[in-house]
């Protein structure tokens, strides 16, 4: 008795196994590829993150010895003065801020700049091998230590790349 297929297969629409990985990887490395670069599209946005806007009422009242550096992604500050600071908010440029609970005398602390949040919830560009924008430059750092006390400026030590 001779068997006949009804439904004959084609040699070149036959399943092939690498094929079917082959497409699976494709479909991965698309939607990895989707990921990562709305993961990598610049500045964060948080509104339920924003602070209030800054006291530009306040003058400058003098300079501390605290000095801020950028590493990459975090902001590195370092108090060289003999006073200690507590509850105080730190403001970046003019308008990102952070809330600070204690920075000792002598003490050197790490934020990440991603932390710091302005009057809408938007957040400086952080920087990063896989940054859309230019890194957002720390040019001025002022200390809120009250409602009505003056602020304080602390020094921006500019990266060795800047100039």
């Amino acid at each position: 008795m001779l068997l006949v297929n009804p439904t004959p297969i084609h040699p070149a629409r036959r399943s092939n196994p690498l094929h079917g990985f082959l497409r699976g990887s494709m479909i991965a490395g698309a939607a990895f590829l989707v990921l990562g670069l709305q993961s990598c599209s610049g500045r964060r946005y948080e509104p339920s993150l924003a602070t209030r806007p800054y006291p530009v009422m306040l003058d400058q009242d003098r300079m501390v010895d605290v000095q801020v550096f950028r590493d990459g992604g975090d902001l590195i500050i370092t108090n060289a003065s003999p006073q200690s600071f507590i509850d105080f908010d730190l403001w970046i440029n003019r308008r990102y801020m952070l809330y600070v609970d204690r920075l000792e005398a002598g003490e050197t602390r790490t934020f990440a700049f991603g932390d710091f949040f302005d009057q809408w919830g938007e957040s400086p560009v952080a920087g990063g091998f896989f940054r859309t924008e230019i890194p957002t430059p720390i040019v001025l750092v002022q200390i809120q230590i009250g409602e009505e006390t003056p602020l304080l400026g602390a020094v921006s030590v500019p990266e060795e790349g800047r100039y």
